[in-house]
This record gives structure tokens, C-alpha cells and sequence, in this order.
């Protein structure tokens, strides 16, 4: 199981497919395959495996992370700009209590993706669950 998550633009209200056409569908799934693989090159994308960030928040104390702690890997959440500096505080106290490499590695990933959605301000976090 894996928690994406996700700098994207505000998007609009996602319309229903299930009456589209085939090639409606086709361009939907086209349109964003290329938003993800742009979301890659820029390092806005980050695949989070849910075990090692559920037993890094457990180390942290998840009750005291403001928003991981709140945060449900097993759905689906939009965090807006007003959220960066209590995240960025959430990533310190994983910071502090990561033990191994695997845990630094993923907290080092974690801040690199803050630092991009610092540098944009007009993105947004998305974070899939599944």
C-alpha cells in the first residue's frame, strides 16, 4: 500500500466519465499520464509506502503531528498553502526520530517536496491513498 503524494495545481471539479465516449476516456487517461510524468520530472511527485511513514509517526508521537498525524493514508486529502509551516513541523519531528537510513531517506524526500511547493506557491498537496 502506498500514499502519493502530489504538487498540483488547484484543479477544477472533476466531471463524471461514466457517460463519456471511449476517446473522451482515452484523452483523460492521456491528459494525465502527462501531468504525472511532468509531476516527476519535477520532483512534485512522491510515492510513500504507508507501513514506513505509519511506524516513522508512531516514533514521532503521531498525536503530535499536527497534520500526518491527522492525516488518513487510506484516502484521499488536499492540503492548501496555509498547511506548509505546520507540515514542515511534522517533517522536523520525523526528522528527530528517524532511526535508520530507509526513515532519513524518506524524511529527506519529504522535505524536498515541501521545499518545491514552497518555490510554487500557487500548487497544491494532493495525497492519494490507497
Amino acid at each position: 500500500m502506498g500514499l502519493l503524494l502530489v504538487l498540483r495545481p488547484p484543479q477544477p471539479r472533476q466531471k463524471n466519465l461514466r457517460r463519456a465516449t471511449r476517446a473522451q476516456r482515452r484523452e483523460h487517461r492521456r491528459t494525465d499520464a502527462e501531468e504525472w510524468e511532468t509531476a516527476q520530472r519535477r520532483g512534485w511527485l512522491l510515492d510513500v509506502e504507508v507501513e514506513k511513514l505509519l511506524l516513522l509517526a508512531n516514533n514521532a508521537e503521531n498525536s503530535r503531528l499536527l497534520i500526518l498525524g491527522q492525516l488518513d493514508p487510506w484516502s484521499d486529502t488536499v492540503l492548501d498553502r496555509h498547511d506548509l509551516p505546520r507540515l514542515e513541523a511534522d517533517v522536523d519531528r520525523l526528522e528527530a526520530v528517524a532511526g535508520d537510513d530507509a526513515q532519513r531517506e524518506l524524511v529527506a524526500a519529504m522535505r524536498k517536496l515541501l521545499m518545491s511547493w514552497r518555490a510554487e506557491p500557487d500548487l497544491m498537496l494532493h495525497c492519494y491513498g490507497d
